[in-house]
């Protein structure tokens, strides 16, 4: 009885690890202040270069004409 007591233990423990492994996936991730800082810079700069390039674009245009 004994070891069929363990395999039936072994069998729950290791369900219970793949319960908490998908658990953990689904979780949204939690970032350090300094991941979002870094991003958020990221951000801002991506974003003026996108106006920069249009603001250009829009002057190459007018001296073409």
């Amino acid at each position: 009885m004994t070891e069929q007591d363990n395999a039936i233990d072994f069998v729950q423990s290791s369900n219970k690890a793949r319960m908490h492994e998908e658990k953990k996936k689904k979780e949204i991730p939690s970032y350090t202040l300094d991941e979002l800082k870094v991003s958020h810079h990221n951000h801002i700069i991506n974003s003026e270069n996108s106006m920069l390039k249009e603001e250009l674009n829009k002057i190459k245009k007018g001296l073409g004409d």
